[in-house]
């Protein structure tokens, strides 16, 4: 081929190039323009539903909760019926009532299962069985009874420790306790000087002069005897005025008076006193417990009588 006849390609195939190039790009702008322009419609158009529906659902809830309050006005009103209560009661009754036949049925379903596994099971593993539950059972007795000898026994040693010390406690009160001898009585020659001994003070029937003391002393004279009866708050305290009545006891002839004490119940520390005083001052002396149911001491004849006139 010669080269020098070829000629150089034509222009017309890139002004179609450009062309279409340019007319692909209006395309695509009207492409991008419509797909806006719908979009901002659609936009606007879902709003405006949007609150129509927002609307809606406010009227609907409106309504609901109008018809909710209602039917909870009804339905408080039903609750406070008597008559409701009473179904409402009887319900709950019919329930633990099922409730029970339920767990008596279910029971009686067990118990039904246990006899049909004992009527097929071996009697003589039954009879074993038994025998070994007989035997447990003994064994439980014996031991029961076993505690209750134990238990008897302690009961039986701990009654005998207790008359044990019962016996120790009155053999230590015996030591305890002083033993007193009451006076004999005894022919003497010498002149008997009564002291009463009440209220807890010393009451002397005669002064040191051996005359009557009606200082200390209430006395009422009879035909056969006469009633000596202390003053309450007179005669002498050993435990405050002991120099007196030593000095009493001192003016006596120890060789020609016997002193007779004659001891209520309510003054036996100050009759201790008042002997040791007579004894410390050489006077032979002796001593009658009275009680307050003897009443007041009688001096008769014969001596004193200690009993009620």
């Amino acid at each position: 081929m010669n080269l020098r006849r070829k000629k150089p390609h034509d222009s017309l195939y890139m002004l179609l190039d450009t062309m279409c190039n340019a007319f692909g790009g209006i395309i695509l702008l009207a492409v991008l323009v419509v797909l806006l322009t719908s979009k901002e419609q659609s936009q606007s158009g879902t709003s405006s539903d949007t609150q129509e529906m927002l609307q809606r659902r406010l009227v609907i809830a409106e309504t609901n909760l109008q018809q909710s309050l209602q039917l909870s006005s009804s339905l408080n009103a039903k609750a406070n019926d008597e008559r409701w209560k009473t179904q409402v009661s009887l319900l709950a009754t019919r329930q633990q009532i099922q409730d029970e036949i339920k767990a008596i049925r279910e029971l009686a379903a067990q118990n039904a299962k246990k006899l049909d596994a004992s009527a097929s099971a071996d009697p003589a593993e039954r009879m074993k069985k038994l025998n070994a539950q007989l035997a447990a059972a003994q064994a439980r007795k014996l031991e029961a009874q076993n505690s209750l000898a134990a238990s008897k026994e302690n009961a039986r040693r701990l009654s005998t420790r207790l008359a044990s010390l019962e016996k120790q406690a009155v053999d230590r009160v015996k030591e305890s306790q002083r033993q007193l001898r009451l006076p004999k009585e005894h022919e003497t020659g010498k002149r008997v000087i009564y002291i009463i001994a009440r209220y807890g003070r010393i009451y002397t029937c005669r002064n040191s002069d051996l005359s009557r003391n009606e200082t200390d002393i209430e006395w009422t004279s009879t035909l056969a005897s006469e009633i000596a009866k202390p003053k309450q708050g007179k005669g002498i305290d050993p435990a405050v005025n002991a120099a007196g009545l030593r000095t009493y006891f001192r003016n006596l002839s120890e060789s020609s008076v016997y002193v007779a004490f004659c001891v209520f119940e309510d003054s036996f520390a100050a009759f201790i006193s008042a002997r040791q005083l007579a004894t410390d001052s050489g006077l032979a002396y002796g001593w009658d417990p009275f009680q307050f149911s003897d009443g007041p001491v009688s001096f008769g004849a014969v001596g004193h009588i200690p009993k009620p006139q």
